[in-house]
């Protein structure tokens, strides 16, 4: 029997979801833990709970202030990063998701809660939008059902959305996409294509130019049908229509894409000899992973349905013109997994990452829609095929030998699910209608089941413990830095300055702390923050998105605005005298910086970037104690003192050209003498030159993200164990080679112990050029922060926690006004109510030229590219409300 009415096809489909929904989420229900990937800080607690929960306290403040009579539409955020624009930076998390409007009801108490029931309700409408594109279409309500639950769960659900629940968005466009083009082609109202394209743009840019390629190739795959109408005047109506749905959303897509027009992220690092073809281990893993559970590289997680497998099989063995573009898909589906080439281009052409696979999902969904009823009176050749296909499948697997832990399962659901057909087609009772259906269900609930068994399952490893446990979110995030700091009671100049929480492994968890920090992990980051951190030698700089903390390097926490640190007693024992305790908590302190500078800071003098960057880490810092950094191409630079490199910095070379060739997995140690006269108060270890590579230069580029968090080394020197991240050269996360200062420990000077050990665990060729002892002269030091924490600066500081920044200053002489506010070109300086020209200082700050006298200097923020976004989509309404009142459509 065939299921005719929606009504029918959305009950069934409801029992179903809620049945494997049951199975598939138990293990997380019985080890007591949330949907919530960040048990150790990652992504889920950083980014995505974290910009849900602000975007929710965001609406509700926005609402209060209307109603209250105050228009209040905040921009820019000092906790996001450096400081950053709101728009811009968590649009890609949260901001312009119709569904995350739900989250004005969250707060601390419920935000578990709603955030497990959005990734479940999400996956609902995966499943939904798959069933109404397959019933426009008139397929068989039985094979709609059972291809969207090959759809929704997949290897893109299993392994990437419940990481990411946002990356179920476009599987519940797709379809409904994809369903908009069906309708133009048929020449009926275009408004869903047209709101598909709106929704899909103001939702992730990064997802959108996926789904835009889809439609585009679903277009031409499916032109043939429609041909009569003409290729240029087609093109023309799609065109149109897309473009309208463009107008739509340019209020928030025009911003966020001029925003990632300076990302840090991006890149065009791409090697170009090898683009073309994977290592040999992953189209023997591809394979293994259509119908199975493996796992291969970070961004290739299929994981499809045997059934799936079966489909595909059927339909290539059986002559059907009107089944041509369903092969066509498959074929360009499966073609764009054999070439790094299509995983660069569909990932923006950054670098390779086949996050497109939803796609290759629902064209194995729909392809067992469109062959379910054939799935039960299969032809010989068919049966055949399948038969020979599950054959060669498991003589395959069992001749590799990976992993066949796990394989085993994989293999026996495909055995299990070929037993299926053949005894439908073969044993009459049980291909009754009453009975075949449910037969076919019951093979996909196992097939899910067991998926989420073999992924979950902690006697298979440790994803389950990844993720957080129910009623700690919250506290992991930011709770005991929120109970410590108390914003109101500890702020200065209306909130501007910045904290720091040393034991928190959380970043970013200063956004919902709303407390200016110096953490940030947010996958569009300003470019010049990212290089300026990227040069001070940071261990705690990961790659260009993610870095945190200023290694307590006394002259970064000065220069950049760093007035508390949180941290435990144990931590806080050890912090030096220029730190004053204020409040303990829960065995947490905080204490105060006593030499930040004011928040607003003035130079004499400068040097030119150009000569900046020449310099090593530790003169680097020195450099902005001393002297403005200013752009080769400042006009501020003849008006003021050209001052030289700082001299108050040695060095001492102890080695050379290291390559560490880790030939197996085993622990190499190495070990440097540093002869004990270099070891003084002040001093840090300097590694130039530092890269991880595969062993013996065989490039891994397309393994997909190796390197994100693998080739790290340990240094230890004076009881002091350190671990450096250092990404596998041309991974995912290269930025190159890099550089590292390693401040020594007080007890390592004070013994004056003389051995460094270096630690290599990964099977690697490590690298170091060269390794160095620089030590800093810490009066001369001290001096040149008193000098700068003297020097003219702002006062009766104002900042309304968004747009507008505000301070007087007397300048007793012509110089340059550094205000540690990421500089970005959203901002404009207004010196005595006249606008005036800022400029970028010290690589990532504002900065504003001053003429000696006295001076009220003004900073107003506002998106670029917010106003003309918001006029082109009201334009685009006017032209859309037009057209509706005409009865036909071209």
């Amino acid at each position: 029997m065939k299921l005719t009415t929606k009504k029918q096809l959305m009950a069934r489909y409801t029992i179903l979801f809620a049945i494997i929904s049951l199975i598939v989420f138990y293990l997380f229900y019985k080890n007591g833990v949330t949907f919530i990937w960040g048990a150790k800080g990652q992504d889920g607690l950083s980014q995505h709970i974290n910009a849900l929960m602000y975007w929710g306290e965001y609406i509700r403040n926005f609402f209060f202030n209307i109603i209250h009579g105050h228009f209040r539409f905040p921009m820019w955020d000092m906790s996001i990063g450096f400081g950053a624009d709101i728009l811009g930076t968590l649009n890609y998390y949260a901001i312009g998701d119709p569904l995350n409007l739900i989250y004005v009801f969250s707060n601390k108490s419920n935000i578990e809660l709603l955030y497990n029931f959005m990734l479940v309700f999400r996956l609902y409408l995966a499943g939904v939008a798959f069933i109404a594109f397959g019933h426009y279409l008139k397929k068989d309500g039985n094979g709609i059902l059972a291809g969207s639950i090959v759809y929704i769960f997949s290897g893109t659900f299993f392994s990437f959305a419940i990481r990411h629940p946002f990356f179920l968005n476009p599987m519940i466009y797709l379809p409904l996409l994809l369903m908009g083009v069906e309708k133009i082609y048929r020449k009926e109202k275009p408004y869903l294509f047209i709101l598909m394209v709106t929704v899909a743009a103001i939702s992730n840019f990064y997802f959108f130019y996926m789904l835009t390629v889809a439609a585009v190739v679903y277009a031409l795959i499916r032109f043939p049908e429609y041909k009569e109408a003409g290729f240029f005047r087609t093109l023309g109506r799609f065109s149109g229509w897309y473009l309208l749905g463009i107008g739509l959303s340019a209020v928030i897509l025009l911003p966020v894409l001029i925003a990632f027009s300076g990302n840090a992220r991006t890149t065009s690092d791409v090697n170009y000899f090898s683009i073309f073809l994977y290592k040999k281990s992953y189209y023997k893993q591809i394979f293994l992973q259509f119908a199975g559970f493996q796992k291969i590289y970070k961004g290739t997680n299929l994981n499809y349905a045997a059934l799936g497998y079966c489909a595909i099989i059927a339909l290539f063995l059986k002559r059907d013109k009107k089944r041509f573009s369903y092969k066509v898909a498959v074929v360009l589906g499966i073609v764009s997994l054999l070439s790094p080439v299509f995983a660069y281009i569909l990932h923006g052409f950054s670098y390779p990452m086949n996050r497109w696979t939803f796609i290759l999902a629902l064209i194995v969904g729909m392809t067992v829609t469109e062959i379910y009823p054939d799935l039960f009176v299969l032809t010989r050749i068919q049966k055949t095929g399948i038969l020979a296909g599950a054959v060669f499948y498991i003589v395959f697997a069992l001749s590799l030998g990976d992993n066949m832990v796990k394989g085993k399962y994989e293999l026996a659901i495909l055995a299990a699910t070929v037993l299926a057909l053949f005894v439908l087609n073969e044993c009459k009772m049980f291909g009754q209608e009453k009975y075949k259906h449910f037969i076919l269900y019951a093979v996909l609930i196992l097939t899910a089941g067991t998926s989420s068994y073999v992924q979950y399952s902690p006697k298979y490893g440790e994803t389950i413990s990844n993720y957080v446990k129910s009623g700690q979110a919250y506290e992991m995030l930011c709770g005991k830095e929120m109970r410590l700091i108390q914003p109101d009671k500890y702020k200065i100049q209306n909130g501007v300055y910045r904290a720091e929480s040393l034991d928190n492994k959380v970043t970013n968890w200063s956004l919902n702390a709303h407390i200016p920090g110096i953490t940030n992990y947010y996958s569009v980051t300003d470019k010049n923050v990212s290089e300026t951190m990227q040069e001070f030698g940071l261990k705690s700089y990961q790659y260009k998105f993610k870095f945190r903390k200023l290694d307590m390097r006394q002259g970064l926490m000065d220069l950049y605005g760093v007035r508390y640190v949180i941290c435990t007693k144990e931590t806080g024992a050890k912090l030096l005298s220029d730190y004053r305790l204020l409040r303990s908590k829960d065995g947490m302190q905080l204490y105060e910086n006593k030499n930040v500078f004011p928040f607003g800071y003035t130079y004499d003098g400068y040097l030119s970037s150009q000569t900046y960057k020449t310099l090593n880490p530790a003169q680097k810092e020195q450099a902005l104690l001393q002297s403005a950094i200013l752009e080769d191409d400042s006009k501020s630079a003849d008006k003021l003192k050209k001052m030289t490199i700082p001299e108050n910095v040695t060095s001492h070379v102890v080695g050379e050209n290291y390559r560490i060739h880790n030939k197996k997995e085993k622990e190499r140690i190495i070990q440097i003498k540093i002869p004990k006269q270099y070891i003084k108060a002040n001093s840090y270890i300097y590694l130039q030159g530092v890269s991880t590579e595969a062993l013996d230069g065989k490039s891994s580029r397309h393994v997909l993200g190796v390197g994100m968090n693998k080739s790290n080394f340990q240094l230890l020197y004076g009881g002091k164990q350190v671990h450096l991240f250092n990404a596998e050269k041309n991974s995912s996360y290269d930025i190159g080679k890099r550089n590292y200062l390693v401040k020594m420990s007080r007890d390592a000077v004070k013994d004056r112990e003389d051995t460094l050990t270096l630690k290599f665990k990964l099977k690697s060729d490590y690298y170091i050029d060269r390794i160095s002892i620089l030590t800093v002269d810490q009066q001369t030091e001290i001096k040149q922060i008193q000098k700068r924490k003297k020097a003219d600066h702002l006062t009766n500081i104002s900042y309304d926690g968004g747009n507008l920044f505000s301070g007087d200053i007397k300048a007793s002489q012509n110089e340059i006004l550094c205000i540690p506010i990421t500089y970005h070109k959203g901002w404009k300086a207004y010196d005595n109510g006249k606008q005036v020209k800022s400029e970028q200082v010290n690589g990532m700050f504002e900065g504003i030229y001053l003429n000696k006298g006295d001076h009220h200097i003004t900073l107003k923020y506002e998106t670029p590219g917010l106003k003309i976004g918001a006029v082109v989509s009201l334009f685009s309404l006017i032209i859309l409300f037009i057209i509706s009142k005409k009865k036909k459509f071209p």
